[in-house]
């Protein structure tokens, strides 16, 4: 699997987050969190250290700054609706084996596991070069250069209206949490 090339069309992306948006309850809170923050909100989940920062948008948006790089695996920041954001920090409990089942219904009724979710969310931000490449890169953790690094988030609200842009792309309204 590592060295495959793999050619997504458009249509894969809109069918998967149409199923993704469509799964209910507390699940489907779950797997839209993933979907929308290439799951990186799941490394900050309880977490209270202070390299983590927000920045809440008139858009509805909020932007999570984390800066942290757990071996190969960096997050420099995310994009989430405030209303997510908020649902999250209220839950008393948000570990693993939500993700875990979450995975295993997605499996079932996506045909996709929850990490696969990573690349879908790139797909949606560099579609038709919504989000540049080194915007699409700052979110995905793969940021190399100094741009990526220092400049990309210094204009939160023109960062998140590209955001909710790119889902728009594909039928979703991030700030209502829904298929338009």
């Amino acid at each position: 699997m590592k060295d495959h090339i793999y050619l997504v069309s458009p249509q894969f992306i809109e069918e998967k987050v149409k199923k993704i948006f469509e799964m209910p309850g507390e699940i489907g809170f779950t797997a839209r969190l993933g979907l929308l923050s290439e799951h990186i909100v799941t490394y900050i989940t309880g977490c209270d250290c202070d390299k983590l920062h927000m920045v809440n948008c008139k858009n509805g948006m909020t932007i999570i700054a984390i800066g942290w790089t757990r071996g190969n695996k960096k997050a420099l920041a995310t994009i989430l609706p405030i209303s997510y954001w908020s649902k999250l920090r209220a839950l008393p409990k948000f570990d693993y084996s939500d993700i875990a089942a979450t995975h295993r219904i997605m499996k079932r009724d996506v045909s996709i596991p929850y990490i696969a979710m990573r690349k879908i969310h790139y797909n949606v931000m560099r579609f038709r070069d919504t989000l540049s490449l080194d915007e699409a890169e700052v979110l995905a953790g793969r940021f190399k250069s100094v741009s990526g690094r220092y400049y990309v988030l210094h204009d939160p609200e023109k960062l998140t209206d590209k955001y909710i842009i790119a889902w728009i792309n594909f039928g979703i309204n991030v700030v209502a949490g829904n298929i338009q």
